[in-house]
């Protein structure tokens, strides 16, 4: 990707999309972009069964009350776009089709952000497994904004897990925009052998250095814990992003995420972009 010139936002009524837009927005602010909203957020069931009774005694609809917790949630959001900044186009995105409205959506973007999704969230957020369903269906970067956010900046003191996979380089390849304007960039590589291309012999940073991009290696020892290595080293070197590539493999009619990627995507607390 050359350019970062249309940006696809997830907004639901959770405490992180204001993080999210925030993020969102600044980007957006820094490339040039236009930005896309779409809101959508599950519903309380178990609220919602109460307000169903209470509606029934009282004359009013359960419906109506769902409809008035969306708005304020979605308000509250577009209040914090006024003023200074990019304009949000917003559009609503409901029920079962929350998934799929959005990943349709992303064919039109350059970069999607999401939040940052683990077992057993509360209701107003986005439908379970709704992060893993844009990373591996829709083909476009994806950043995964945690949600609670540690550093005002976001792109400015990068770190690379890289591997020489397919993923990894399309991870690396989405993420290009934001590596060109970055600070500082780290490349991590658990192997016990360079990882280079098998003929030119090629290696990430030389790849990247053709790109404008100067890194610095990290090499370890390969490892079983992964992960938490990653977690570390983002840690110690204060990096405000994560670029690595999205592991993930069919079962029957169903894709999912590898366990590896879904314990780094539920953890980080760091913001990640990644690519399938």
């Amino acid at each position: 990707m050359s350019e970062i010139r249309a940006i696809l936002l997830h907004a639901d009524a959770t405490a992180g999309s204001a993080a999210r837009l925030e993020i969102g927005r600044e980007l957006a602010t820094r490339h040039g972009a236009a930005v896309t909203a779409l809101f959508g957020a599950t519903v309380d069931t178990d609220r919602l069964s109460s307000a169903y009774s209470a509606g029934a005694a009282l004359g009013s609809g359960a419906s109506e009350w769902g409809a008035l917790a969306r708005d304020n949630a979605r308000a509250s959001l577009q209040q914090r776009c006024n003023g200074e900044g990019p304009e949000v186009r917003w559009f609503d995105i409901v029920g079962d089709s929350i998934a799929h409205g959005f990943i349709a959506e992303a064919a039109y973007a350059d970069l999607l952000v999401v939040g940052q999704q683990s077992p057993g969230e509360p209701a107003g957020g986005a439908p379970e497994g709704f992060v893993e369903s844009v990373i591996l269906d829709t083909g476009k970067p994806t950043l995964i904004v945690p949600r609670e956010v540690r550093t005002g900046s976001v792109g400015e003191q990068v770190l690379i897990a890289w591997n020489g996979s397919a993923q990894a380089a399309r991870a690396v390849t989405g993420a290009l925009p934001l590596l060109r304007r970055a600070r500082l960039v780290h490349v991590a590589i658990w192997s016990r052998h360079s990882v280079a291309a098998p003929f030119s012999g090629v290696d990430i940073v030389s790849f990247l250095r053709r790109h404008g991009v100067e890194a610095a290696p990290h090499l370890s020892p390969r490892s079983s814990h992964v992960g938490q290595e990653l977690a570390t080293l983002a840690a110690s070197l204060r990096a405000d992003l994560v670029v690595m590539g999205c592991y993930g493999h069919s079962r029957t009619a169903e894709r999912v995420l590898g366990g590896a990627t879904r314990s780094v995507l539920a953890s980080l607390p760091v913001p990640m972009l990644m690519a399938h």
